[in-house]
Protein backbone atom coordinates (compact mmCIF):
# COMPACT_ATOMS: atom_id res chain seq x y z
CA UNK A 1 0.00 0.00 0.00
CA UNK A 2 1.25 3.40 -0.80
CA UNK A 3 2.13 5.31 2.04
CA UNK A 4 -0.27 8.89 2.26
CA UNK A 5 1.49 11.83 1.43
CA UNK A 6 0.14 13.28 4.91
CA UNK A 7 1.51 10.12 6.76
CA UNK A 8 5.12 10.82 5.00
CA UNK A 9 5.41 14.29 5.78
CA UNK A 10 4.28 13.85 9.71
CA UNK A 11 7.18 10.75 9.69
CA UNK A 12 9.57 13.25 8.35
CA UNK A 13 8.84 16.31 10.66
CA UNK A 14 7.98 14.07 13.44
CA UNK A 15 4.62 15.10 13.90
CA UNK A 16 3.23 12.47 16.58
CA UNK A 17 -0.59 14.52 16.93
CA UNK A 18 -1.19 14.45 13.08
CA UNK A 19 -0.25 10.77 13.13
CA UNK A 20 -2.35 9.44 16.03
CA UNK A 21 -5.32 11.23 14.37
CA UNK A 22 -4.32 9.28 11.00
CA UNK A 23 -3.86 5.63 12.64
CA UNK A 24 -7.20 6.40 14.37
CA UNK A 25 -9.03 7.10 11.45
CA UNK A 26 -7.54 3.77 9.78
CA UNK A 27 -5.84 1.62 11.88
CA UNK A 28 -3.68 -0.44 9.17
CA UNK A 29 -2.01 3.07 7.58
CA UNK A 30 1.39 2.09 8.75
CA UNK A 31 1.78 -0.92 6.88
CA UNK A 32 1.78 1.83 4.03
CA UNK A 33 5.25 2.48 2.39
CA UNK A 34 7.35 4.73 0.52
CA UNK A 35 8.34 3.60 -3.27
CA UNK A 36 11.79 2.35 -2.07
CA UNK A 37 9.86 0.36 0.58
CA UNK A 38 10.45 2.38 3.45
CA UNK A 39 7.66 2.59 6.31
CA UNK A 40 6.64 5.62 8.45
CA UNK A 41 8.91 3.80 11.50
CA UNK A 42 12.35 3.80 9.09
CA UNK A 43 11.27 7.42 8.65
CA UNK A 44 10.82 8.27 12.08
CA UNK A 45 14.15 6.23 12.62
CA UNK A 46 15.88 8.06 10.08
CA UNK A 47 14.98 11.65 10.78
CA UNK A 48 15.64 11.13 14.97
CA UNK A 49 12.28 11.64 16.35
CA UNK A 50 12.38 9.15 19.23
CA UNK A 51 9.00 9.63 20.65
CA UNK A 52 6.93 9.35 17.38
CA UNK A 53 8.89 5.79 17.33
CA UNK A 54 8.27 4.59 20.68
CA UNK A 55 4.54 5.04 19.75
CA UNK A 56 4.86 3.18 16.03
CA UNK A 57 6.73 0.60 18.07
CA UNK A 58 3.86 0.53 20.84
CA UNK A 59 1.25 0.47 18.27
CA UNK A 60 2.85 -1.74 15.55
CA UNK A 61 6.05 -3.63 16.95
CA UNK A 62 6.64 -6.32 14.23
CA UNK A 63 7.35 -2.92 11.87
CA UNK A 64 10.99 -3.02 13.63
CA UNK A 65 12.10 -5.90 11.08
CA UNK A 66 10.17 -4.64 8.13
CA UNK A 67 12.70 -4.07 5.22
CA UNK A 68 12.54 -1.76 2.37
CA UNK A 69 13.47 -2.79 -1.01
CA UNK A 70 17.18 -2.28 -0.04
CA UNK A 71 16.08 -4.91 2.65
CA UNK A 72 17.16 -2.40 5.69
CA UNK A 73 15.39 -2.54 8.66
CA UNK A 74 14.84 0.93 10.30
CA UNK A 75 17.78 -0.29 12.74
CA UNK A 76 20.26 -0.16 9.32
CA UNK A 77 18.47 3.13 9.04
CA UNK A 78 19.16 4.55 12.43
CA UNK A 79 22.43 3.19 12.53
CA UNK A 80 22.95 4.82 9.06
CA UNK A 81 22.27 8.09 10.77
CA UNK A 82 23.67 7.92 13.37
CA UNK A 83 20.83 8.22 15.60
CA UNK A 84 22.23 7.06 19.05
CA UNK A 85 18.82 6.80 21.33
CA UNK A 86 16.96 5.26 18.41
CA UNK A 87 19.66 2.59 18.00
CA UNK A 88 19.82 2.09 21.65
CA UNK A 89 15.83 2.07 22.19
CA UNK A 90 15.58 -0.53 19.28
CA UNK A 91 18.68 -2.83 21.33
CA UNK A 92 16.71 -3.04 24.39
CA UNK A 93 13.47 -4.54 21.91
CA UNK A 94 15.60 -6.45 19.44
CA UNK A 95 17.40 -9.27 20.14
CA UNK A 96 20.73 -9.83 17.92
CA UNK A 97 20.65 -6.44 16.92
CA UNK A 98 23.44 -6.17 15.55
CA UNK A 99 23.33 -9.58 13.38
CA UNK A 100 20.53 -8.43 11.47
CA UNK A 101 21.54 -8.44 7.26
CA UNK A 102 20.44 -6.45 4.54
CA UNK A 103 20.30 -7.34 1.22
CA UNK A 104 24.31 -6.68 0.88
CA UNK A 105 24.94 -8.65 3.74
CA UNK A 106 25.59 -5.55 5.71
CA UNK A 107 24.68 -4.92 9.45
CA UNK A 108 23.86 -2.18 11.07
CA UNK A 109 27.48 -2.23 12.47
CA UNK A 110 28.29 -2.05 8.73
CA UNK A 111 26.19 0.81 8.58
CA UNK A 112 27.57 2.77 11.63
CA UNK A 113 30.93 1.99 10.64
CA UNK A 114 30.76 3.17 6.83
CA UNK A 115 29.37 6.59 8.21
CA UNK A 116 31.38 7.31 11.14
CA UNK A 117 29.47 6.76 14.12
CA UNK A 118 31.64 5.54 16.24
CA UNK A 119 29.04 5.50 19.59
CA UNK A 120 26.62 3.91 17.75
CA UNK A 121 29.17 1.54 16.69
CA UNK A 122 30.24 1.06 20.34
CA UNK A 123 26.63 0.67 21.50
CA UNK A 124 26.06 -2.21 19.22
CA UNK A 125 28.73 -4.20 20.22
CA UNK A 126 28.23 -4.09 23.90
CA UNK A 127 27.73 -7.61 25.13
CA UNK A 128 27.85 -8.61 21.74
CA UNK A 129 31.79 -8.14 20.34
CA UNK A 130 31.13 -11.67 18.38
CA UNK A 131 29.18 -9.50 15.99
CA UNK A 132 32.42 -7.65 14.75
CA UNK A 133 33.60 -10.73 12.88
CA UNK A 134 30.46 -10.84 10.47
CA UNK A 135 30.84 -10.05 6.55
CA UNK A 136 28.76 -8.78 3.78
CA UNK A 137 28.48 -10.18 0.60
CA UNK A 138 31.36 -8.27 -0.33
CA UNK A 139 33.66 -10.36 2.12
CA UNK A 140 34.02 -7.22 4.17
CA UNK A 141 34.10 -7.07 7.84
CA UNK A 142 33.36 -3.64 9.87
CA UNK A 143 37.48 -3.46 10.20
CA UNK A 144 37.87 -3.67 6.53
CA UNK A 145 35.45 -1.28 5.95
CA UNK A 146 37.04 1.37 8.92
CA UNK A 147 40.31 1.17 7.34
CA UNK A 148 39.31 1.32 3.70
CA UNK A 149 37.75 4.57 4.72
CA UNK A 150 40.74 5.41 6.94
CA UNK A 151 38.60 5.85 10.59
CA UNK A 152 42.08 5.09 12.48
CA UNK A 153 39.87 6.00 15.75
CA UNK A 154 37.01 3.27 14.59
CA UNK A 155 39.36 0.12 13.68
CA UNK A 156 41.46 1.03 16.65
CA UNK A 157 38.59 0.53 18.96
CA UNK A 158 37.16 -2.59 16.80
CA UNK A 159 40.68 -4.74 17.04
CA UNK A 160 40.37 -3.65 21.01
CA UNK A 161 36.60 -4.74 21.26
CA UNK A 162 37.69 -8.11 19.13
CA UNK A 163 41.64 -8.61 18.37
CA UNK A 164 40.60 -11.91 16.42
CA UNK A 165 38.30 -9.65 13.62
CA UNK A 166 42.43 -9.45 12.65
CA UNK A 167 42.12 -12.62 11.40
CA UNK A 168 39.86 -12.42 8.72
CA UNK A 169 40.61 -12.56 5.18
CA UNK A 170 38.86 -10.98 2.24
CA UNK A 171 38.18 -12.30 -1.63
CA UNK A 172 41.61 -12.02 -2.36
CA UNK A 173 42.78 -13.38 1.02
CA UNK A 174 44.46 -9.41 2.12
CA UNK A 175 43.97 -9.22 5.75
CA UNK A 176 43.30 -5.87 7.34
CA UNK A 177 47.15 -5.27 7.61
CA UNK A 178 46.92 -5.77 3.87
CA UNK A 179 44.46 -2.99 3.43
CA UNK A 180 45.97 -0.72 6.19
CA UNK A 181 49.20 -0.32 4.23
CA UNK A 182 47.18 -0.03 0.78
CA UNK A 183 45.45 2.90 2.47
CA UNK A 184 48.52 4.13 4.11
CA UNK A 185 47.37 4.36 7.65
CA UNK A 186 50.74 4.54 9.83
CA UNK A 187 48.52 4.97 12.82
CA UNK A 188 46.38 1.83 12.53
CA UNK A 189 49.90 -0.22 11.77
CA UNK A 190 51.47 -0.62 14.83
CA UNK A 191 48.37 -1.31 16.52
CA UNK A 192 48.05 -4.50 14.91
CA UNK A 193 51.07 -6.05 14.62
CA UNK A 194 51.04 -5.17 18.31
CA UNK A 195 48.66 -7.09 18.65
CA UNK A 196 49.05 -10.27 15.89
CA UNK A 197 52.93 -9.82 14.25
CA UNK A 198 52.68 -12.61 12.10
CA UNK A 199 50.46 -10.58 9.69
CA UNK A 200 53.13 -9.21 8.45
CA UNK A 201 53.95 -12.48 6.77
CA UNK A 202 50.56 -13.25 5.69
CA UNK A 203 50.41 -13.42 1.45
CA UNK A 204 47.09 -12.56 -0.30
CA UNK A 205 46.50 -14.71 -3.50
CA UNK A 206 48.76 -12.94 -5.36
CA UNK A 207 51.19 -13.91 -2.98
CA UNK A 208 52.33 -10.45 -2.09
CA UNK A 209 52.39 -9.79 1.74
CA UNK A 210 51.85 -5.97 3.07
CA UNK A 211 55.99 -5.28 2.71
CA UNK A 212 55.36 -5.61 -0.77
CA UNK A 213 52.43 -3.50 -1.43
CA UNK A 214 54.33 -1.17 0.77
CA UNK A 215 57.22 -1.05 -1.82
CA UNK A 216 54.87 -1.20 -4.59
CA UNK A 217 53.34 2.03 -3.23
CA UNK A 218 56.70 3.83 -2.89
CA UNK A 219 56.13 4.69 0.82
CA UNK A 220 59.54 4.63 2.68
CA UNK A 221 57.98 5.68 5.95
CA UNK A 222 55.39 2.42 5.60
CA UNK A 223 58.56 0.51 4.41
CA UNK A 224 60.70 1.22 7.42
CA UNK A 225 58.52 0.49 9.84
CA UNK A 226 57.56 -2.74 8.56
CA UNK A 227 61.15 -3.83 8.29
CA UNK A 228 61.22 -3.10 12.03
CA UNK A 229 58.93 -5.46 12.97
CA UNK A 230 60.24 -8.04 10.66
CA UNK A 231 62.88 -8.50 8.29
CA UNK A 232 61.87 -12.11 7.16
CA UNK A 233 59.00 -10.62 4.72
CA UNK A 234 61.64 -8.73 2.61
CA UNK A 235 62.69 -12.64 1.81
CA UNK A 236 59.06 -13.50 1.03
CA UNK A 237 58.45 -13.99 -3.01
CA UNK A 238 55.00 -13.76 -4.29
CA UNK A 239 53.51 -15.68 -7.47
CA UNK A 240 55.66 -14.17 -9.82
CA UNK A 241 58.62 -15.02 -7.79
CA UNK A 242 59.25 -11.48 -7.04
CA UNK A 243 60.39 -10.27 -3.87
CA UNK A 244 59.94 -6.77 -2.31
CA UNK A 245 63.37 -5.58 -4.00
CA UNK A 246 62.25 -6.60 -7.24
CA UNK A 247 58.91 -4.43 -6.65
CA UNK A 248 61.41 -1.10 -5.65
CA UNK A 249 63.95 -1.83 -9.01
CA UNK A 250 60.79 -2.24 -11.45
CA UNK A 251 59.62 0.74 -10.52
CA UNK A 252 62.43 3.20 -10.00
CA UNK A 253 62.56 3.00 -5.72
CA UNK A 254 66.42 3.67 -5.71
CA UNK A 255 65.70 4.74 -1.74
CA UNK A 256 63.99 2.10 -1.23
CA UNK A 257 66.28 -0.53 -2.57
CA UNK A 258 69.13 1.17 -0.20
CA UNK A 259 66.15 0.61 2.29
CA UNK A 260 65.53 -3.47 1.69
CA UNK A 261 69.17 -4.05 0.88
CA UNK A 262 70.81 -2.60 4.81
CA UNK A 263 69.26 -5.59 6.78
CA UNK A 264 68.74 -8.01 4.18
CA UNK A 265 71.80 -7.67 1.66
CA UNK A 266 71.72 -11.41 0.46
CA UNK A 267 67.88 -10.50 -1.58
CA UNK A 268 70.34 -8.93 -4.08
CA UNK A 269 70.85 -12.40 -5.49
CA UNK A 270 67.75 -13.82 -6.27
CA UNK A 271 65.92 -13.75 -9.25
CA UNK A 272 61.93 -14.07 -10.10
CA UNK A 273 60.08 -16.85 -12.17
CA UNK A 274 61.79 -15.33 -15.44
CA UNK A 275 65.35 -15.65 -14.06
CA UNK A 276 65.64 -11.64 -14.16
CA UNK A 277 67.77 -9.75 -11.12
CA UNK A 278 66.67 -5.94 -10.13
CA UNK A 279 69.36 -5.31 -12.57
CA UNK A 280 67.46 -6.63 -15.44
CA UNK A 281 63.99 -4.99 -14.41
CA UNK A 282 65.17 -1.37 -13.51
CA UNK A 283 66.58 -1.50 -16.93
CA UNK A 284 63.84 -3.31 -18.71
CA UNK A 285 61.65 0.09 -17.69
CA UNK A 286 64.39 2.80 -18.00
CA UNK A 287 65.17 3.80 -14.34
CA UNK A 288 68.47 5.17 -14.70
CA UNK A 289 68.93 5.64 -11.15
CA UNK A 290 68.56 2.12 -10.26
CA UNK A 291 70.79 1.05 -12.76
CA UNK A 292 73.30 3.34 -11.96
CA UNK A 293 72.59 2.57 -7.89
CA UNK A 294 72.99 -0.86 -8.90
CA UNK A 295 76.35 -1.29 -11.11
CA UNK A 296 78.14 0.68 -8.02
CA UNK A 297 77.37 -2.42 -5.86
CA UNK A 298 79.99 -4.79 -5.31
CA UNK A 299 77.34 -7.45 -6.42
CA UNK A 300 77.31 -6.04 -9.48
CA UNK A 301 79.67 -8.19 -11.84
CA UNK A 302 77.43 -10.94 -11.03
CA UNK A 303 74.43 -9.40 -12.35
CA UNK A 304 75.45 -7.41 -14.93
CA UNK A 305 75.53 -10.24 -17.66
CA UNK A 306 72.82 -12.42 -16.10
CA UNK A 307 70.60 -14.06 -18.62
CA UNK A 308 66.80 -14.59 -18.15
CA UNK A 309 64.67 -17.42 -19.71
CA UNK A 310 65.21 -15.94 -22.85
CA UNK A 311 69.09 -15.55 -22.86
CA UNK A 312 68.41 -11.58 -22.09
CA UNK A 313 70.84 -10.00 -20.34
CA UNK A 314 70.04 -6.67 -18.61
CA UNK A 315 71.52 -4.80 -21.91
CA UNK A 316 69.15 -6.42 -24.34
CA UNK A 317 66.24 -5.22 -22.25
CA UNK A 318 67.41 -1.62 -22.23
CA UNK A 319 67.78 -2.27 -26.06
CA UNK A 320 64.63 -3.70 -27.17
CA UNK A 321 62.60 -1.03 -24.96
CA UNK A 322 64.56 1.67 -26.58
CA UNK A 323 65.69 2.85 -22.93
CA UNK A 324 69.47 4.73 -24.64
CA UNK A 325 70.03 6.58 -21.56
CA UNK A 326 70.06 3.01 -19.78
CA UNK A 327 71.73 1.44 -23.02
CA UNK A 328 74.52 4.16 -22.72
CA UNK A 329 75.59 3.33 -18.93
CA UNK A 330 75.64 -0.30 -19.26
CA UNK A 331 77.84 -0.70 -22.72
CA UNK A 332 79.88 1.61 -21.51
CA UNK A 333 80.74 0.07 -18.02
CA UNK A 334 83.71 -2.15 -18.09
CA UNK A 335 82.04 -5.19 -16.53
CA UNK A 336 79.12 -5.67 -19.19
CA UNK A 337 79.82 -8.16 -21.65
CA UNK A 338 78.97 -6.28 -25.09
CA UNK A 339 79.05 -9.46 -27.31
CA UNK A 340 76.19 -11.66 -25.09
CA UNK A 341 73.71 -12.93 -27.13
CA UNK A 342 70.20 -14.07 -26.13
CA UNK A 343 68.26 -17.77 -27.31
CA UNK A 344 67.76 -16.27 -30.75
CA UNK A 345 71.72 -15.51 -31.36
CA UNK A 346 71.20 -11.89 -31.30
CA UNK A 347 72.91 -8.89 -29.35
CA UNK A 348 72.00 -6.38 -27.57
CA UNK A 349 72.76 -4.11 -30.77
CA UNK A 350 70.74 -6.95 -33.25
CA UNK A 351 67.85 -6.79 -30.70
CA UNK A 352 66.82 -2.87 -31.23
CA UNK A 353 67.43 -3.74 -35.52
CA UNK A 354 65.24 -6.34 -35.01
CA UNK A 355 62.40 -4.99 -32.92
CA UNK A 356 59.58 -2.90 -34.13
CA UNK A 357 59.56 0.30 -33.20
CA UNK A 358 55.73 0.97 -32.47
CA UNK A 359 55.87 4.72 -33.71
CA UNK A 360 59.08 6.01 -31.28
CA UNK A 361 61.37 6.12 -34.18
CA UNK A 362 63.62 8.61 -32.15
CA UNK A 363 64.01 6.76 -29.47
CA UNK A 364 65.48 4.06 -31.81
CA UNK A 365 67.51 6.13 -33.02
CA UNK A 366 69.10 7.26 -30.22
CA UNK A 367 69.64 3.72 -28.91
CA UNK A 368 70.90 2.49 -31.85
CA UNK A 369 73.45 5.59 -31.63
CA UNK A 370 74.34 4.90 -28.34
CA UNK A 371 74.88 1.09 -29.00
CA UNK A 372 77.14 1.68 -31.94
CA UNK A 373 79.40 4.18 -30.45
CA UNK A 374 79.83 2.00 -27.34
CA UNK A 375 80.78 -1.22 -29.99
CA UNK A 376 82.72 0.86 -31.90
CA UNK A 377 84.85 2.20 -29.10
CA UNK A 378 84.89 -1.61 -27.47
CA UNK A 379 84.60 -3.67 -30.29
CA UNK A 380 86.93 -2.26 -32.67
CA UNK A 381 85.56 -3.45 -35.95
CA UNK A 382 82.67 -5.51 -34.59
CA UNK A 383 80.79 -3.74 -37.32
CA UNK A 384 82.09 -4.08 -39.63
CA UNK A 385 82.44 -8.13 -39.45
CA UNK A 386 79.67 -9.53 -41.77
CA UNK A 387 76.85 -8.42 -43.98
CA UNK A 388 74.08 -8.45 -41.85
CA UNK A 389 74.85 -5.19 -39.64
CA UNK A 390 75.52 -3.56 -42.75
CA UNK A 391 72.65 -4.19 -44.28
CA UNK A 392 70.45 -3.41 -40.97
CA UNK A 393 72.05 -0.38 -40.71
CA UNK A 394 71.20 0.71 -44.54
CA UNK A 395 67.62 0.07 -43.45
CA UNK A 396 66.97 1.52 -40.01
CA UNK A 397 68.12 4.78 -42.18
CA UNK A 398 64.82 5.22 -43.65
CA UNK A 399 62.83 7.87 -42.22
CA UNK A 400 60.11 6.96 -41.38
CA UNK A 401 56.57 8.80 -41.88
CA UNK A 402 55.79 9.47 -38.04
CA UNK A 403 59.00 11.49 -37.91
CA UNK A 404 58.30 13.22 -41.42
CA UNK A 405 55.41 14.31 -39.69
CA UNK A 406 57.11 15.31 -36.33
CA UNK A 407 59.30 17.45 -38.90
CA UNK A 408 56.38 19.14 -40.38
CA UNK A 409 54.70 19.90 -37.12
CA UNK A 410 58.01 21.67 -35.55
CA UNK A 411 58.09 23.60 -38.35
CA UNK A 412 54.66 25.16 -38.45
CA UNK A 413 54.62 25.41 -34.54
CA UNK A 414 58.15 27.31 -34.44
CA UNK A 415 56.97 29.48 -37.39
CA UNK A 416 53.72 30.66 -35.69
CA UNK A 417 55.82 31.11 -32.25
CA UNK A 418 58.27 33.01 -34.05
CA UNK A 419 55.60 35.19 -35.77
CA UNK A 420 53.43 35.76 -31.99
CA UNK A 421 56.62 37.15 -30.72
CA UNK A 422 57.86 39.04 -33.05
CA UNK A 423 54.69 40.72 -33.38
CA UNK A 424 54.53 41.06 -29.57
CA UNK A 425 58.04 42.24 -29.29
CA UNK A 426 56.42 45.82 -31.28
CA UNK A 427 53.33 45.95 -29.84
CA UNK A 428 54.89 45.65 -26.21
CA UNK A 429 52.80 46.66 -23.14
CA UNK A 430 52.07 50.10 -22.27
CA UNK A 431 53.19 51.25 -25.64
CA UNK A 432 55.98 53.64 -26.39
CA UNK A 433 56.58 57.66 -25.26
CA UNK A 434 55.81 60.28 -27.88
CA UNK A 435 57.72 63.37 -26.01
CA UNK A 436 61.79 64.01 -26.15
CA UNK A 437 64.15 63.38 -25.21
CA UNK A 438 62.67 59.72 -24.65
CA UNK A 439 60.77 59.75 -27.77
CA UNK A 440 60.76 56.07 -28.95
CA UNK A 441 61.40 54.70 -25.71
CA UNK A 442 59.35 52.35 -24.04
CA UNK A 443 56.78 53.37 -21.54
CA UNK A 444 57.16 50.57 -18.61
CA UNK A 445 61.07 50.29 -19.51
CA UNK A 446 61.49 50.74 -15.97
CA UNK A 447 59.82 48.11 -14.63
CA UNK A 448 60.81 44.19 -13.23
CA UNK A 449 57.95 42.56 -15.08
CA UNK A 450 58.54 44.69 -18.26
CA UNK A 451 62.47 43.75 -18.38
CA UNK A 452 61.14 39.89 -17.48
CA UNK A 453 58.57 40.47 -20.21
CA UNK A 454 61.45 41.66 -22.81
CA UNK A 455 63.92 38.47 -21.79
CA UNK A 456 61.10 35.55 -22.11
CA UNK A 457 59.90 37.10 -25.33
CA UNK A 458 63.51 37.29 -26.69
CA UNK A 459 64.02 33.25 -25.88
CA UNK A 460 60.89 32.24 -27.51
CA UNK A 461 61.79 34.28 -30.36
CA UNK A 462 65.21 32.53 -31.17
CA UNK A 463 64.73 29.58 -29.13
CA UNK A 464 61.34 29.35 -32.22
CA UNK A 465 63.67 30.27 -34.86
CA UNK A 466 66.51 28.69 -34.19
CA UNK A 467 64.29 24.98 -34.44
CA UNK A 468 62.42 26.49 -37.58
CA UNK A 469 66.04 27.08 -39.55
CA UNK A 470 67.39 23.75 -38.26
CA UNK A 471 64.31 21.52 -39.63
CA UNK A 472 63.78 23.50 -42.54
CA UNK A 473 67.79 22.69 -43.37
CA UNK A 474 67.42 18.69 -42.32
CA UNK A 475 64.45 18.56 -44.45
CA UNK A 476 65.24 20.56 -47.61
CA UNK A 477 69.12 19.47 -47.83
CA UNK A 478 70.55 16.98 -48.64
CA UNK A 479 71.50 15.39 -45.39
CA UNK A 480 71.89 12.12 -44.38
CA UNK A 481 69.27 10.32 -42.91
CA UNK A 482 70.87 9.43 -39.71
CA UNK A 483 72.33 13.40 -39.61
CA UNK A 484 68.03 14.17 -40.17
CA UNK A 485 67.48 12.24 -37.00
CA UNK A 486 70.37 13.46 -35.21
CA UNK A 487 69.04 17.33 -35.68
CA UNK A 488 65.52 16.07 -34.66
CA UNK A 489 66.40 16.26 -31.15
CA UNK A 490 67.60 19.52 -31.01
CA UNK A 491 64.21 21.24 -32.71
CA UNK A 492 62.20 19.54 -30.19
CA UNK A 493 63.94 20.88 -27.14
CA UNK A 494 63.83 24.49 -28.69
CA UNK A 495 59.93 24.03 -29.44
CA UNK A 496 59.52 23.18 -26.00
CA UNK A 497 61.72 25.68 -24.35
CA UNK A 498 59.77 28.60 -26.99
CA UNK A 499 56.49 27.07 -25.75
CA UNK A 500 57.69 28.27 -22.17
CA UNK A 501 59.25 31.28 -22.32
CA UNK A 502 56.39 32.39 -24.73
CA UNK A 503 53.78 31.69 -21.96
CA UNK A 504 56.07 33.60 -19.51
CA UNK A 505 55.81 36.42 -21.76
CA UNK A 506 51.83 36.27 -21.66
CA UNK A 507 51.80 36.35 -18.25
CA UNK A 508 54.70 39.09 -17.50
CA UNK A 509 52.94 40.84 -20.06
CA UNK A 510 49.81 40.61 -18.29
CA UNK A 511 51.11 41.83 -15.27
CA UNK A 512 52.97 44.97 -16.59
CA UNK A 513 49.97 46.19 -17.38
CA UNK A 514 47.88 45.04 -14.75
CA UNK A 515 50.46 45.48 -11.32
CA UNK A 516 47.80 48.78 -10.27
CA UNK A 517 45.20 45.77 -9.66
CA UNK A 518 47.61 43.51 -7.55
CA UNK A 519 45.04 40.52 -7.08
CA UNK A 520 44.16 40.47 -10.81
CA UNK A 521 47.64 40.64 -12.04
CA UNK A 522 48.22 37.84 -9.74
CA UNK A 523 45.57 35.99 -10.59
CA UNK A 524 46.98 35.83 -14.39
CA UNK A 525 50.10 34.82 -13.69
CA UNK A 526 48.92 31.78 -11.47
CA UNK A 527 46.78 30.89 -14.20
CA UNK A 528 49.47 31.18 -16.96
CA UNK A 529 51.98 29.89 -15.18
CA UNK A 530 49.96 27.02 -13.43
CA UNK A 531 48.05 25.26 -16.32
CA UNK A 532 51.49 25.00 -18.51
CA UNK A 533 53.05 23.99 -15.93
CA UNK A 534 50.70 21.14 -15.31
CA UNK A 535 50.06 19.97 -18.47
CA UNK A 536 54.08 20.00 -19.49
CA UNK A 537 54.69 17.64 -16.29
CA UNK A 538 51.28 15.48 -15.83
CA UNK A 539 49.52 15.17 -19.27
CA UNK A 540 51.82 11.79 -19.69
CA UNK A 541 50.60 10.77 -16.42
CA UNK A 542 47.20 11.30 -17.24
CA UNK A 543 47.22 9.33 -20.25
CA UNK A 544 49.47 6.44 -18.36
CA UNK A 545 46.13 6.26 -16.35
CA UNK A 546 43.83 6.06 -18.99
CA UNK A 547 45.88 3.51 -20.63
CA UNK A 548 46.08 1.01 -18.12
CA UNK A 549 42.82 -0.09 -18.62
CA UNK A 550 44.32 -1.54 -22.10
CA UNK A 551 47.12 -4.41 -21.83
CA UNK A 552 47.34 -4.96 -25.65
CA UNK A 553 50.79 -4.53 -27.21
CA UNK A 554 49.52 -1.29 -29.04
CA UNK A 555 48.73 0.42 -26.08
CA UNK A 556 52.04 -0.54 -24.14
CA UNK A 557 53.48 0.77 -26.73
CA UNK A 558 51.89 3.90 -26.28
CA UNK A 559 52.48 3.93 -22.83
CA UNK A 560 56.05 3.93 -23.62
CA UNK A 561 56.32 6.28 -25.81
CA UNK A 562 54.06 8.86 -24.15
CA UNK A 563 56.93 7.98 -20.92
CA UNK A 564 59.56 9.05 -23.98
CA UNK A 565 57.49 11.95 -25.23
CA UNK A 566 57.72 14.23 -21.69
CA UNK A 567 59.30 16.79 -22.65
CA UNK A 568 61.55 17.97 -19.39
CA UNK A 569 62.52 13.70 -19.77
CA UNK A 570 63.31 14.16 -23.27
CA UNK A 571 65.42 17.51 -23.26
CA UNK A 572 67.50 15.65 -19.88
CA UNK A 573 68.27 12.08 -21.98
CA UNK A 574 68.56 14.57 -25.32
CA UNK A 575 71.54 16.30 -23.05
CA UNK A 576 73.22 13.55 -22.01
CA UNK A 577 73.38 12.44 -25.39
CA UNK A 578 74.89 14.93 -27.43
CA UNK A 579 77.79 14.90 -24.69
CA UNK A 580 78.25 11.70 -24.51
CA UNK A 581 77.95 10.98 -28.28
Amino acid sequence: MAMDQQLLVAARTGNLKLIKELVDAEANILDATTPQGNTALHMAARFGHKDLVYEIMNWRPSLVLSTNLKGETPVHVAAKAGQFDIVQFFKGTVENLASIRDNNGNTPLHCAVRNNHKYVLWLLVDGDQESLGLVNNAGESPLFIAIDLRLTAVADSIIFANPSTLEHTGDSDQTPLHRAVIRRDLAIIDKMLDVKRELIIKQDVRGRNPLHYAVALGDYEMVKKLLEWDISAAYQADNNQQIPLHLAAKNGQANLLKLLLNPCPDTIEVVDNEQRNILHLSAKNGYINVVSYVLDLPEAEDLVNASDVAGNTPLHLAAMNFHSNVAYFLSRNSKVDIRVINLNHETALDVVYSTDDCGMELQKHLTLKTLKSSYTTRAGDLLQDGGFIDMEVERSNKIGQRSREMSTTLLLMATLIATFTFTAAFTIPGGFRNNDPDEGMAALISRSAFKAFVISDSVAFTSSMTAAVLVFWSSSCQVSESLFMDTLPFSIGLTWIALVAMALAFVTGLFVVLSKTLWLAILVCVIGCSSPAILYLFAPLFLLVFDRLSSSPTSLARRRNILEDNPFLFIFRLSKMIYRN
